[in-house]
């Protein structure tokens, strides 16, 4: 039998025995727990938030809260884009778990940088923005990797 095979087996086995001692449910929620905790970017994120803010002069709460324009939009937007495009989370996942707010706000933001036009001063200034938090970031993590 191959490798593959083998460990095939194995997984539904686990299944099984999973099955026998927690509802569906239990056993789904458990994984998902798993999945999360192997690919945590808690850190990360945390960091994001931190930047943006520092950028905007704005509080992680000010940041999160649903309503604002302007300053503050232009904060969330470049979080978002920084979170999704830097850190490959998902639109659903931002809005979902660090925002708490529309999926639809979150595409707005990142499709404002894919869409900016560089010879419009607000787009110039929204990529010289997100370029250099990005900067800030990438330096960062390369900091993180060499310790």
């Amino acid at each position: 039998m191959s490798e593959h095979k083998l460990q095939l087996e194995l997984l539904l086995g686990n299944i099984q025995e999973g099955l026998k001692k927690f509802t569906i449910k239990e056993l789904n929620e458990a994984i998902i727990s798993f999945l999360n905790k192997k690919s945590d970017k808690t850190t990360e994120i945390n960091y994001v938030l931190d930047i943006v803010c520092d950028e905007y002069n704005i509080s992680k709460i000010t940041l999160k809260s649903n309503n604002g324009r302007g300053v503050l939009q232009d904060a969330k937007q470049v979080c978002y884009c920084l979170l999704n495009l830097n850190l490959g989370l998902s639109l659903r996942y931002i809005s979902d778990r660090i925002f708490f707010n529309n999926h639809n706000s979150v595409a707005i933001g990142v499709r404002k940088l894919k869409r900016a036009d560089k010879n419009h001063k607000v787009d110039k200034q929204f990529i010289e923005k997100y370029k250099k938090l990005e900067k800030r970031l990438l330096t960062n993590f390369a900091n993180l990797e060499n310790n």
